[in-house]
């Protein structure tokens, strides 16, 4: 039979067993070319946002195969896999956060503060993804409902390189 093995992003390899004959195009006597449509199965990978955060790795057993993805740091809804053998395509599928929300490579956090504490300023502590914090103070700052704060470089991670999106903290400012 087939053995498939295939890597996250993407790549996919696959070695023996199938149609000798497959790439030849040939249909018979006259007729038409042979096609092999079958559609990949779809299967969504769940992914919380730590795991999408920091990265991971994902089985999943398929007709008596274990197929492994390597979910890649900064990854986002939707991304695909594709598996040749069997042939199988992987859906990325974000989880809803506690507290943090994504938007593209930003993350969002809402804030909730009284009038006192916007024109006051407090001190904030923010836990990030990787069991980090980022602090923050708004004193000094013009903070007002529906305001926000962007702290470069404590958002997800950018395919593909070292780089970070924003930590966007959105006011909400209460009586």
């Amino acid at each position: 039979g087939d053995a498939g093995f295939g890597g996250g992003g993407g790549e996919s390899f696959s070695f023996g067993g199938g149609d000798p004959f497959g790439g030849m195009g040939g249909g018979g006597f006259g007729g038409s070319p042979r096609r092999r449509v079958a559609a990949p199965m779809e299967h969504k990978i769940p992914c919380t946002l730590e795991e999408l955060f920091m990265g991971c790795a994902k089985k999943f057993k398929i007709s008596n195969t274990v197929l492994t993805v390597d979910v890649r740091k900064g990854w986002k809804e939707g991304t695909k896999i594709k598996f040749e053998n069997p042939a199988i395509t992987f859906i990325v599928q974000e989880k809803k956060h506690s507290f943090l929300a994504r938007d593209g490579d930003d993350l969002r956090w809402q804030c909730k503060l009284t009038r006192a504490q916007s024109i006051k300023g407090v001190a904030l502590t923010v836990p990030m993804l990787d069991g980090t914090e980022v602090k923050v103070s708004t004193k000094g700052e013009r903070v007002y409902h529906g305001g926000a704060m962007a702290i470069a470089g404590h958002g997800m991670p950018i395919k593909g390189g070292p780089a970070r999106g924003n930590l966007v903290i959105e006011f909400k400012i209460t009586d």
